[in-house]
């Protein structure tokens, strides 16, 4: 959620090929990817950025903005690349919001339906039958049938966490497409559905408790499949779990932060590298990037290095699907910053920026 929520509390899957032929724009001097970008409106932001970047400099270029949908403070791409869904995270009355996109890229809003309060992210299942949101606010995870051409139908599934309060911050589908992982900051759990596909349900298979003051805001997987890693925002750290077939199980917590300090930090988002050797961490209040590297096949993290972000709030960060830049949402600085990732030790080289009113989430497809 939005700042004004941090003095309260103190992976999405890659797109197919066909996503990645509409994304990639190829001249005989360079190839360019498409990238879109998610802003708070009521905070200044112009909506959703379109724009591009530049393969060979990382160069972020911002070509215009989209209005038409409230606060997108979170935007998931159709697997097949052809429609953008985006979440408006306001009051009692949210909503998810579907945009086509024309053959140039441009998103064209199609409809979208109402989610409850406070949506915080949205998902689309990789078979491209199903959308899922968190509704922070609400307590809620929400299901919609994504119909032919992309729109959104009413919710199949509206799954209520239990009070304490609930706080659900994402939706995660994993690697096999068969169980759909919630992660709620405000009690303090992981969420495991499966998924009754003909039916949209989802049926809980387990809940996973983490420790009491983690707060786990985000998760990612390691590309080899077997382990999560789970970004905690309330206590600075990540939680190593083992995954196999459905069962999530809490192990090792490595810090976000290089020492012990008084001062306040809360991880916003946790990315991991497609080779799964390094794992990166926005640390909000410190305004640092937590470089990790793996060991054991992704069963251990150490934290090696903590970079500036090169602005305030990074709230958002993603890799670029080459692996070579690293583009971090400074939400309260208003920009994007980008860094060359050193191939032999994953860390991060500041290389350029560009200003972006309230940015939330770069998109990079």
């Amino acid at each position: 959620m939005r700042g004004s929520r941090r003095a309260v509390l103190g992976a999405a899957l890659a797109g197919t090929g066909a996503a990645l032929g509409l994304a990639r724009l190829a001249d005989a001097a360079t190839t360019r990817r498409r990238v879109y970008l998610g802003s708070y409106t009521s905070e200044g932001g112009k909506g959703i950025g379109v724009g591009a970047i530049d393969e060979g400099t990382g160069k972020l270029s911002v070509d215009h903005w989209v209005g038409g949908v409230t606060d997108p403070s979170w935007l998931a791409m159709s697997p097949d690349g052809h429609t953008l869904y985006a979440v408006s995270e306001t009051g009692p009355t949210g909503r998810v919001s579907a945009l086509h996109l024309d053959s140039a890229g441009d998103p064209v809003l199609i409809g979208g339906q109402k989610t409850g309060a406070g949506p915080a992210h949205v998902q689309v299942h990789p078979t491209g039958t199903y959308a899922f949101t968190s509704n922070y606010d609400g307590g809620t995870v929400g299901v919609y049938p994504i119909r032919s051409g992309g729109s959104l139908g009413a919710a199949t599934d509206t799954v209520k966490h239990p009070p304490g309060p609930a706080h659900p911050h994402q939706v995660v589908v994993d690697p096999t497409g068969k169980w759909i992982l919630s992660v709620d900051l405000g009690v303090e759990s992981v969420y495991v559905y499966q998924l009754d596909a003909s039916a949209g349900k989802l049926k809980q298979h387990a809940r996973v408790r983490l420790r009491t003051g983690a707060g786990p805001r985000h998760l990612a997987f390691h590309p080899g499949g077997g382990y999560v890693y789970v970004a905690d925002e309330t206590d600075s750290t990540v939680t190593i779990c083992a995954w196999k077939a459905g069962t999530l199980t809490p192990g090792a917590v490595v810090s976000t932060r290089p020492k012990p300090a008084s001062t306040v930090n809360n991880p916003g988002e946790i990315v991991v590298s497609a080779d799964g050797r390094f794992v990166y961490v926005t640390n909000r209040g410190d305004n640092t990037i937590a470089v990790f590297g793996t060991a054991k096949g992704g069963a251990a993290l150490t934290l090696v290095a903590s970079p500036a972000c090169g602005g305030k709030e990074p709230r958002h960060l993603a890799i670029d699907p080459g692996g070579r830049w690293l583009y971090v949402a400074n939400q309260h600085s208003n920009q994007v910053v980008w860094f060359a990732l050193e191939p032999s030790t994953g860390l991060p080289r500041r290389a350029g920026a560009v200003s972006v009113p309230a940015v939330s989430q770069v998109l990079v497809v």
